[in-house]
C-alpha cells in the first residue's frame, strides 16, 4: 500500500478502505412508518430526451446532467424549480456534476476532444478548471463544506492518483492504483473508497482499513460514502453494511441473497438497493434496526436513487429524467 504523500497540515485528509475479510452481525429488518409516503418530482432536461440526478444538499439544491436539444450532455443545477446549464470549459462539448455542498458549490467534470477530460469546479457563477499534476487528465469525485474537492489526476508519466484541491493548490494522496477506487469525501476530510493491500495486489481483492499513522482497521469490501459523522457505508461480501464507531454492520436485504448501500446523510439513514427473496431488486432505506422498502411508499422498481439529504428527501432519476422523491 502506498501511504498519501505531499499532505498539509490544513488539508487534514483520513484515508479509509475496505477489507473483505470481516464477517459481518446482522441488522434486524422491521416495517416502515406507514405515514412515509414519497411523491416524484420530474426536474426536467435542458432540452434534450434525457437526464439524472446525482447528488443534493440539505438546502434542496439538485445537481446531475441532461442532454441538451443538440444531444450533448451537460451538467445542471437545479434550484427552486429552475434547472440551470452549468455549460462546458471553452472547446470542450460535454460536461457532468456529481457533487454539492451546502454553499452551493458544485463540482463535476468537463468532457474535451478526444475524451480528454478536466476536473471543474462551479463557485459564484464561475466555472473552474481545477487543473492536473501535470498530465491531461484529472476528474472530479466530491467537494465538502470546506470547499475541499476530492478526485483524481495524472501526473505526466504515471496512472491517476488521488487528488484534494484546496485554496487553489493540489494535494498529491498517492496513487489509485488498478481496480481501485475513490468514492467519497467528509468535512473532516476523511476519504473513502477500495484499496490494493499486500498480498492481494493484481488482479485486486481489496483489503484495507482506516489508515491513521500507519494503523489499519478493518472496514469492508468496497466503501462506497461517508458522512460528517465518519459513518462509512457499502458493501462486503455482497451484502450493504454500515461502519461506525468501529462495529461492522450487515444491513440486510429484503430477502434476497444481495444489497448494497450507496449515501449516508448526517443523521445516519442509509440509501441503497436490496433483493427480495424473488431475486428482484428494489431501492430501500436503512434506518436503526429498520429496513425499508421504498417501492412500498412511492418509488418503483425501476426508479433509480443516488443521494440523500437530512429531511430523507431523494434523488436520482424515473424513466430517464432527473428526479426529486419528496
Amino acid at each position: 500500500m502506498r501511504y498519501p504523500t505531499g499532505l498539509s497540515a490544513a488539508a487534514s485528509v483520513t484515508v479509509l478502505v475496505a477489507s473483505a475479510l470481516t464477517v459481518l452481525p446482522a441488522v434486524a429488518a422491521s416495517a416502515a412508518p406507514a405515514t412515509l409516503a414519497y411523491h416524484a418530482v420530474d426536474l426536467g432536461t435542458l432540452g434534450g430526451a434525457a437526464s439524472a440526478a446525482t447528488a443534493m444538499n440539505d438546502r434542496g439544491t439538485v445537481v446531475g446532467w441532461s442532454l441538451t436539444a443538440e444531444g450533448a450532455r451537460h451538467a445542471f443545477v437545479w434550484r427552486n424549480g429552475v434547472m440551470t446549464d452549468l455549460g462546458v470549459l471553452p472547446g470542450h462539448v460535454e460536461s457532468t456534476a456529481v457533487d454539492v455542498n451546502e454553499r452551493g458549490e458544485v463540482v463535476g467534470t468537463s468532457t474535451g476532444p478526444e475524451l480528454i477530460t478536466r476536473a471543474v469546479l462551479w463557485r459564484n457563477g464561475q466555472m473552474i478548471d481545477l487543473g492536473t499534476l501535470g498530465g491531461d487528465y484529472s476528474e472530479a469525485v466530491a467537494v465538502n463544506d470546506r470547499g475541499q474537492v476530492l478526485g483524481l489526476s495524472n501526473p505526466a508519466t504515471d496512472i491517476p492518483h488521488r487528488v484534494v484541491w484546496q485554496d487553489g493548490a493540489i494535494i498529491d494522496l498517492g496513487r489509485q492504483d488498478f481496480y481501485e477506487l475513490t468514492t467519497g469525501f467528509n468535512n473532516r476530510g476523511d476519504v473513502v473508497g477500495t484499496f490494493n493491500v499486500s498480498p492481494y495486489d493484481y488482479p485486486c481483492t481489496c483489503v484495507g482499513g482506516r489508515l491513521r499513522d500507519g494503523v489499519v482497521t478493518p472496514v469492508g469490501d468496497q466503501a462506497t460514502a461517508i458522512n460528517n459523522l465518519g459513518h462509512v457505508v457499502g458493501v462486503a461480501n455482497g451484502r450493504a453494511f454500515r461502519w461506525r464507531a468501529g462495529v461492522l454492520a450487515d444491513l440486510g436485504t429484503l430477502g434476497g441473497a444481495t444489497s448494497r448501500a450507496t449515501a449516508v446523510n448526517d443523521l445516519g439513514v442509509v440509501l441503497g438497493s436490496a433483493d427480495t427473496a424473488a431475486g428482484v431488486r428494489r431501492p430501500v432505506l436503512w434506518g436503526v434496526g429498520r429496513t425499508v422498502d421504498l417501492t412500498a411508499h412511492g418509488l418503483g422498481t425501476t426508479d433509480l436513487v443516488n443521494d440523500l439529504d437530512t429531511r430523507n428527501r431523494l434523488v436520482g432519476s424515473r424513466a430517464g429524467r432527473a428526479t426529486l422523491f419528496r
